[in-house]
């Protein structure tokens, strides 16, 4: 007779548990942006936050100009979600002529930033809260490094040429810094969007911005929620472990009649 051990048992009342709720638990979430907005290298005290578009590339008379985005993260998953993919979509509604296509890098933002209300083809000077080339939040607070501070290794990047939808595949990087904002809300301070030729004329291109209903950025994040142990797992647990026990009890009984029969002699 084979007697079933506590290690099977157990790891069968899990897997049986997991199988039962996969897909319970497995969800896909779409996000717009809450706040994006535009600095602008040429326009340094500037800011762009209002409208339909931002932008990012180089400029035909000059000048870099990078895009911020960030997403609410914790506000839209559950604190216990594990990100399995991130994806992004961006729109290019405006390509200049005599267009240079080239790699667009998402990089990880460090410090905190204001959108602004500055019209998003001119811009406007900065005032307090809004994010300039120069500063996060307008007048006295600066970037570390002007231009906005982000981390060095591009989360992702995606090769962008002409009008159209362009997606960031989802990669290591992008899932490692949505799960560490769902973690971590006060370190979101969101991607910021700039093209690896931005010394390049015309590299620039203007995507659709988050109020731009038709061409809005999307985050697409894939996830699986860790579900805690309820009180049924619990219970159901608590009955594999009982019989586990009776069960070797059972076959110490069994064995032990064994032995017995064995030591004892026999009558024909």
């Amino acid at each position: 007779m084979k007697i079933v051990s506590l290690r099977e048992l157990v790891l069968g009342f899990f897997v049986f548990i997991a199988s039962s709720t996969d897909e319970l638990f497995a969800a896909t979430v779409s996000l717009h942006p809450n706040a994006d907005t535009t600095v602008q290298e040429a326009y340094p005290d500037y800011n762009f936050g209002d409208g339909i578009s931002f932008t990012a590339g180089g400029r035909r008379l000059g000048g870099r100009t990078r895009g911020l985005l960030e997403f609410d993260i914790a506000g839209n998953l559950p604190a216990n979600a594990v990100i399995n993919s991130v994806t992004l979509t961006l729109n290019v509604v405006h390509v200049p002529s005599g267009a240079v296509a080239s790699t667009f890098d998402l990089n990880r933002v460090l410090s905190g930033w204001g959108e602004g209300n500055g019209n998003d083809m001119g811009g406007t000077p900065g005032l307090a809260g809004q994010a300039t080339w120069l500063a996060r939040f307008g007048t006295g607070t600066p970037w570390t490094t002007a231009g906005g501070d982000f981390f060095a290794a591009a989360s992702a990047n995606k090769a962008i040429g002409g009008f159209g939808s362009y997606l960031f595949g989802s990669t290591a990087g992008m899932v490692g810094d949505v799960q560490g904002w769902l973690a971590s809300p006060s370190s979101n301070f969101g991607w910021l969007l700039r093209s690896e030729s931005e010394l390049t004329a015309t590299t620039i291109r203007r995507f659709g911005s988050r109020e731009d209903d038709l061409n809005s950025p999307v985050l697409t994040i894939q996830y699986t929620v860790v579900p805690e142990p309820g009180a049924a797992s619990l219970i159901g647990l608590g009955v594999v472990m009982l019989a586990c026990r009776q069960a070797r009890k059972y076959a110490g009984l069994l064995e032990t009649q064994d032995r017995v029969e064995r030591l004892s002699p026999k009558f024909g």
